[in-house]
């Protein structure tokens, strides 16, 4: 019995860690295939760290958009055209794969999440711009 509740309850652990989505026009991408993407298919690119995260270093062009201010996060969002491309990023992952969750429920069409988010991203040695 101990055997069945210890399998049941890995494999759920396992369900619940994964953030890509099921469709591929709302996933998490890895750095490589992010920066691809970005090339190929233009579109808004969405920081959602804290504004003291995002003034030391973002992907260029990106708007921020604080996470953590809960309403103002989500009347922003709700402010968003639906029907564009958007890419997201955190510092790690977390909070964007968050928001990929909350853009999919919301009706966006196309959000792409960045794995790993910006500590990924640096060590991938992409271009990080500054204030």
């Amino acid at each position: 019995m101990k055997q069945i509740f210890l399998f049941l309850s890995v494999m759920g652990v396992l369900a619940c860690g994964n953030q890509s989505a099921s469709s591929d026009q709302h996933m998490t991408l890895n750095v490589v295939d992010f920066a691809a993407k970005m090339k190929s298919e233009p579109g808004t690119v969405l920081d959602v760290r804290t504004i003291e995260e995002h003034q030391d270093g973002f992907i260029a062009g990106a708007q921020q958009y604080d996470y953590y201010e809960t309403t103002s996060f989500k009347a922003a969002l709700n402010g968003l055209d639906k029907d564009k491309t958007y890419y997201i990023y955190c510092r790690s992952g977390g909070r964007s794969g968050t928001t990929l969750d909350m853009m999919q429920q919301m009706g966006f069409k196309k959000v792409y999440n960045l794995e790993g988010g910006m500590l990924a991203w640096r060590r991938a040695n992409q271009p990080v711009a500054t204030p």
